[in-house]
């Protein structure tokens, strides 16, 4: 073959006058490298075979890009390249060279583009004899039939029956076909298509034991050249076959048929997972075939949702939710609970239909759509729930909640309207005022929103429940994760306008028997009090009672409940809107989780008595509470926990009236603390003494001086910790800068005195002590 092609290149380059060979000049090169016909055929040794395979697939991928801008006679490439590129296909062995076959592939398919109808259909034929011949190369050359098949170029756009010449079909769907400078008719190629190709194809299909995804894209790529009601009739028969394959025992038969499902799917376009979707619910209704059921749904959904599609997922919502709501509650979410079953088989080893629920939650229409999406959950309220099923349910309204949150066609107003009627109608059943309310809604009865605007509402649920408040946790959790994101300004009319209708509402919600609701009621509340709304004056004195009975009254001081508490007090004592008495805040620092500080120290509580001591409180149990606190600062192993009771202390030994024994009592216990068996008390310490030589008055800093700089020097010179060792000497520095040149002048004597002395261990902080000194 290297003598032919050398021939060629000589008879394009030599006679140019020839038509059909002055066309092929453009694949020749003055450089080798790139010249067509040098590497098409280029000669390597066997150990350089990557490198012959490189130049092929080089020399293919030039053909294609000349033959895409340029003529060449269809006579030329018939009868001199795709010989040439079938062989080369053909002869790369299996597993072996594939970006090679790749290229051929591609370059083939070029070809075929611009090949007319006999020619083409030719090429189609070719393959499948060639199957005969080389049944092993099977999936290659379907592959070629398929990149054949998308390079079909004898139809034209739909038209009208007018245009459709002597046809006789009453079908709209039908293609007007162009000659392609061939008499064949439009009916000619519809009936290869139909009578021969097809039927080839068909014969693969029952022919083949296994899953073969090429050939149900070769299929399918019939289909869609063919008028519509064919691929009506003809399609089940292809997604039922595929689907069957999903009941066999074989996992890899299963990962095939997946793969091939969504394969079809990306090739006829995702209005059609409707209909896949259907075909899988009548083949897969019982026992292992519902788990494979749902895993397959979501395998699907994650290929096509990595990014939110807005509304793709609206018109069949229904029949997803159905899968759902069967796979995670109905009997087959049992059987998968039950460990031998579900070691056997992939499908039941992991629970997909969560996260199938987050795809759906975020690809539907949100205004039209969104109250659909938590039917699953209330379709249970009116059976008996028992604890496991009430953590699914949540579970499922957390993913719901999460594909929400990245829908693209959330509207910021219509998730308000959503989650505010959600939170109402909970609070009205719970009060025992929602009888018959959701039933009233799906009705289509308009109710009058937030915002005074009149709105079209859906519903959710119907019965009441000991769970139907679930669904209000669900829609307070959406709201505050939203208000968490924005950035609230007080010059926001339009917003603020919105949010202030909710205070009123979270506030009925601290009255909510459900822990969680309240706690949730609280996470939301706790970004509103920052913000000027005229609703939270008007409701101040309901959340601070609600506040005070919950600290009160709550045991469990790590709770979410204590802990949003908290959190709100917080916010509350640095806010101007809502202003506690002294008498409240007294009644606060002996609240149970002060009392028992040290045992269960609590950042969320710190953050708390920080804000009274900043409200400069003073009562008796303030006093023993920074106590404490500083103890807490020296002994804990937790660095926030210790940093937020140095601010603290801090903060109280600044702001404070103090007697001078009360102030001697904080200082000694520091400087005793310098000794303290773990090294992260001793920092604590002496970051706090650092910080009082800087920020405390000058006066008592040099009263205090000669006894900080003693136990600095002793830190210094005896402990083992080198971090520890040169926050002394920082301290010690710090402090010989600050202090008066008097009591500079003492120090300087100490040092002197001990580097002249006799005790050889202190000569060596003696000496530092008077470098830094100087």
């Amino acid at each position: 073959m290297r003598e032919w092609v050398d021939l060629l290149r000589e008879m394009v380059l030599k006679l140019p006058e020839v038509a059909n060979l002055g066309s092929l000049k453009a694949l020749c090169d003055e450089d080798a490298e790139i010249d067509f016909f040098n590497n098409i055929v280029h000669l390597q040794l066997k150990f350089c075979i990557i490198s012959m395979k490189h130049r092929r697939a080089r020399a293919l991928s030039r053909f294609r890009n000349v033959y895409s801008t340029s003529y060449m006679p269809e006579g030329i490439t018939k009868k001199v390249f795709v010989p040439l590129f079938f062989n080369m296909l053909l002869e790369e062995h299996e597993g072996k060279g594939e970006h090679v076959k790749n290229v051929c592939i591609e370059a083939l398919a070029s070809i075929s583009s611009h090949m007319e109808w006999n020619s083409y259909y030719s090429l189609l034929m070719r393959c499948f004899n060639e199957m005969i011949k080389n049944p092993n190369k099977q999936n290659l050359l379907l592959r070629l039939i398929c990149s054949i098949l998308d390079q079909f170029h004898f139809s034209e756009a739909k038209d009208s029956l007018d245009n459709v010449s002597n046809t006789g079909t009453t079908d709209s769907g039908t293609s007007i076909l162009r000659r392609c400078s061939s008499s064949v008719s439009a009916n000619e190629i519809h009936t290869c298509l139909q009578k021969v190709v097809l039927p080839k194809i068909h014969k693969l299909l029952s022919d083949s034991e296994k899953v073969n995804a090429n050939i149900n894209l070769a299929a399918l790529r019939v289909l869609r050249l063919l008028p519509g009601d064919v691929m009506d009739s003809q399609l089940p028969s292809i997604v039922h076959r595929i689907s069957n394959f999903l009941k066999n025992r074989l996992e890899s038969i299963r990962e095939e048929a997946r793969s091939a499902l969504a394969a079809c799917l990306k090739e006829m376009g995702l209005e059609y997972l409707h209909f896949i979707v259907k075909v899988l619910r009548s083949t897969l209704k019982r026992g292992y075939e519902l788990h494979v059921l749902g895993y397959t749904l979501n395998f699907i959904l994650s290929k096509f949702l990595v990014t939110p599609i807005s509304g793709i997922l609206d018109y069949c919502l229904e029949d997803l939710l159905y899968i759902v709501q069967n796979v995670i509650l109905g009997d087959v979410a049992e059987e998968k609970d039950v460990e031998k079953i579900a070691s056997r088989m992939k499908e039941t080893k992991k629970q997909k239909s969560f996260e199938t629920l987050r795809l759906i939650a975020q690809s539907i229409t949100f205004k039209s759509h969104a109250l659909k999406l938590p039917s699953p959950v209330t379709a249970q309220f009116e059976k008996h729930l028992t604890p496991k099923t009430k953590t699914k349910l949540e579970i499922m309204l957390t993913h719901i909640a999460a594909g929400i949150e990245c829908n693209p066609t959330v509207d910021q107003t219509d998730l308000f309207i959503f989650v505010y009627g959600l939170i109402e109608d909970g609070i009205n059943e719970e009060n025992g005022q929602g009888e018959n309310l959701f039933i009233t809604r799906l009705n289509g009865r308009r109710r009058n929103d937030m915002t005074g605007k009149a709105v079209s509402s859906g519903c959710v649920a119907g019965a009441k429940s000991v769970c139907s408040h679930l669904i209000s946790v669900f829609a307070l959790g959406i709201f505050q994760k939203r208000i968490k994101n924005l950035k609230l300004g007080n010059n926001d009319a339009q917003m603020l306008s919105m949010l202030d209708p909710f205070v009123l509402l979270l506030g009925k919600c601290l009255n909510s028997k459900y822990e969680d609701a309240v706690s949730a009621s609280l996470r939301c509340l706790t970004p509103l009090v920052r913000v000027p709304l005229p609703a939270i004056e008007s409701q101040s004195d309901n959340i601070k009672a609600a506040l005070f009975g919950i600290a009160e009254s709550s045991v469990n001081t790590g709770s979410s409940l204590m802990q949003s508490c908290l959190r709100l007090l917080t916010v509350l004592l640095r806010s101007t809107k809502i202003t506690l008495s002294s008498d409240q805040l007294h009644l606060l620092i002996q609240l149970p989780l002060f009392v028992d500080l040290e045992k269960n120290p609590s950042f969320v509580a710190l953050s708390l008595l920080k804000t009274i001591v900043n409200w400069k409180l003073v009562v008796p149990e303030i006093y023993d509470l920074v106590t404490r606190v500083a103890e807490l600062m020296v002994t804990s192993q937790v660095e926030p926990i210790r940093h937020k009771c140095s601010k603290i202390l801090l903060q109280f030994l600044l702001d404070y009236r103090l007697s001078e024994k009360r102030l001697q009592q904080h200082l000694d216990f520091l400087l005793s603390n310098l000794r303290y068996e773990h090294s992260s008390g001793r920092k604590s310490v002496l970051d706090m003494l650092h910080t009082i030589i800087v920020k405390f008055p000058k006066g008592i800093v040099d009263e205090q001086s000669q006894t900080f700089f003693v136990h600095l020097v002793v830190c210094l010179a005896n402990d083992q910790d080198n971090e520890v060792r040169s926050l002394a000497g920082a301290a010690i520095k710090c402090l010989t800068g600050y202090i008066s040149l008097h009591s500079f002048r003492s120090i300087l004597e100490y040092s002197l005195s001990w580097y002249l002395g006799a005790k050889q261990q202190l000569w060596i902080a003696a000496a530092q002590d008077i470098w830094e000194e100087f």
